[in-house]
Formats: structure tokens, C-alpha cells, sequence
């Protein structure tokens, strides 16, 4: 006997938003964090890195209320604060700060990416698909 199967729109599902959400502003937080140590010679150059993540949801869901789509949200970049060293040139950008925080921006890129992707098997588990 065949099931019926019903096609659930994962965005419309929160945890689908909320993950979805964060990978896009981790993938943002990325490029700054490469825009800097791309930059780190350069002359008066001064770190940045993005709003907190909480900004950038609670621009999401007003944008998801008036029927805009989360992937038009974008995510605004600020000076970085809190930098390790400054050079002589002006330049504030320190590679080793700027590592470990693209390091760290990564690992919580994958689990993101991860959690979504088993939430994703999971709700195929339960609808019958496989």
C-alpha cells in the first residue's frame, strides 16, 4: 500500500529559518573575516567584522513578516573591536586574531550546515522517504 506523502516547506518550518539564517550570516562573517586578513598590509587598514547575530535575526523576521525573503537581509559590517595589535602603518589587523576567528567561524558553519541537513533526514525519515 502507498502512503501519501505531503510536501512540508522546510523554510516555513522555524528551525529550517533559524538555521538558514545563521548559516547565511556565518557565510557573510566569513568574507569579512577574509577581507581583513586579505588587507592585513594594507596602510590604515582597520578590521571589521559584522553585527551580532542577533541584529541580523530580528532584521530576518521583520523582513519574513512583511514578506521579504531572509536572503535579502543583509548582514551590515562594523569595526572589529578588540584587536590583538596595531602596526606602525595604522593597520590593526592581526593574522593570528583573524585565524582563530575565521577558525572558529568555520566550525560553526559546519555544525549549521550539519544540524540542518539531519533535521532535513529526519523529517524524510518520518514522511516515509528515504
Amino acid at each position: 500500500m502507498k502512503t501519501e506523502r505531503s510536501n512540508v516547506k522546510l523554510d516555513t518550518i522555524s528551525f529550517f529559518n533559524l538555521a538558514s539564517d545563521r548559516m547565511q550570516w556565518l557565510a557573510a562573517r566569513q568574507k569579512v573575516l577574509a577581507e581583513n586578513i586579505a588587507n592585513a598590509d594594507t596602510p590604515n587598514y582597520r578590521a571589521r567584522d559584522v553585527t551580532d547575530f542577533q541584529s541580523f535575526l530580528e532584521k530576518s523576521d521583520a523582513a519574513r513578516a512583511t514578506g521579504g525573503l531572509s536572503h535579502e537581509t543583509t548582514v551590515e559590517t562594523v569595526n572589529a573591536s578588540g584587536a590583538w595589535d596595531s602596526s606602525l602603518d595604522g593597520n590593526d589587523v592581526a593574522l593570528e586574531q583573524q585565524s582563530v576567528i575565521a577558525s572558529e567561524n568555520a566550525d560553526q558553519y559546519r555544525l549549521a550546515a550539519n544540524l540542518y541537513r539531519k533535521a532535513y533526514q529526519l523529517i524524510n525519515a518520518a514522511s516515509g522517504k528515504e
